[in-house]
C-alpha cells in the first residue's frame, strides 16, 4: 500500500507577535509542523504498520519547511517530496494544485491523507480541492478509517452525530484530531530521519498548473483589540485585595 500524506509547515500561532497596529507579524514568525497534520501523519504511518507499503510526505513551503519534513519523516514517513515555494505566494486553489501534480508526478498512491485544516489558517479547502484535481472520492472529517479489500469503510465525525461511509480505493481523505494520538519520535528516529530520500521541487517543475496562484488575495488581518483598564490599587495588603475584590464585583467577574 502506497499513502501520500501532505503536512503543513504553519505559524505557530501560540508564538505569533502582532505590531503596534495590530497586524501580525509574519515576516520571520516562529514556524512548526501544523498541530492537526501530526494525526494524518499518524494515520499513515498505522496503516503502513496494518498493511505494509510505503508513506510518502508532501509539502510546499519554504525552507524552514524542513524541520517539519524531518519530523513527518521521523514518525516514521518513508521519503519526502518538498516542493520549495512561499506560502504566501499561493491560496488554497493553488496549494492544491502543486500538491495534486506532485502526487502525480510521484505515482499511484491507494490513500492520500491530510488533516481537517491548518492549524494557523484552518480553511479546510485543500483536502476536498485535492479530491477534485485527483479525481478521486473525497471522505472529510473521518475519526475512523479501516482498510479493506479495494476498499475503504470511514467514520466522519460530524457537528451532532457520526457517520459511516464506504469508498473505493485509492481516495482522499482528511482526519479529525480524535482519530489517534500522535507518537513522538525517538532520539533515534529523529536521527535516521536525515538519511532519509528527500526531493526538492520547485513548482515549475510540476507542469502549467503548478506555478498557478488562485484567485484569492488576504486584504488584511488583523488581531483581536484587547483594551486593559491598567487600575492600580494603593494601600495595605488587606487594603488593595478588598479593593481589587470590589472592583471584579463590579466588572461582574464576581459576584456582589
Amino acid at each position: 500500500m502506497r499513502i501520500a500524506v501532505c503536512v503543513k509547515n504553519a505559524v505557530d500561532e501560540s508564538e505569533l507577535k502582532t505590531d503596534s497596529e495590530g497586524k501580525p507579524l509574519l515576516d520571520g514568525a516562529v514556524t512548526k509542523m501544523s498541530t492537526f497534520d501530526k494525526n494524518a501523519m499518524e494515520e499513515a504511518v498505522r496503516m503502513k504498520a496494518a498493511h505494509s507499503g510505503e508513506v510518502v510526505v508532501f509539502t510546499v513551503g519554504g525552507a524552514d519547511a524542513k524541520k517539519t519534513i524531518k519530523e513527518a519523516l521521523a514518525m516514521g514517513g518513508d521519503k519526502a517530496v518538498h516542493v520549495v515555494a512561499s506560502p504566501a505566494n499561493f491560496d488554497s486553489l493553488g496549494t492544491s494544485r502543486i500538491l495534486a501534480n506532485a502526487i502525480k508526478r510521484a505515482g499511484a498512491f491507494d490513500v492520500v491523507l491530510c488533516s481537517e485544516g491548518s492549524s494557523d489558517t484552518y480553511a479546510g479547502l485543500v483536502p476536498p480541492t485535492l479530491g477534485e484535481l485527483l479525481s478521486l472520492p473525497y471522505v472529510g472529517y473521518a475519526k475512523k478509517i479501516e482498510i479493506g479489500a479495494g476498499t475503504a469503510k470511514i467514520e466522519r465525525s460530524l457537528e451532532d452525530s457520526v457517520e459511516t461511509v464506504e469508498c473505493g480505493m485509492p481516495f482522499v481523505a482528511s482526519v479529525v484530531s480524535e482519530i489517534n494520538e500522535p507518537r513522538y519520535p525517538t532520539l533515534i528516529q529523529i536521527m535516521q530521519a536525515g538519511k532519509k530520500p528527500l526531493e526538492e521541487l520547485s513548482p515549475a517543475d510540476l507542469g502549467p498548473a503548478g506555478p498557478s496562484g488562485g484567485s484569492t488575495a488576504v486584504i488584511s488581518m488583523s488581531a483581536q483589540a484587547m483594551a486593559r483598564k491598567k487600575t492600580v490599587f494603593e494601600g495595605s495588603p488587606e487594603e488593595t485585595a478588598e479593593k481589587l475584590m470590589r472592583a471584579l464585583a463590579t466588572e461582574g467577574v464576581l459576584p456582589k
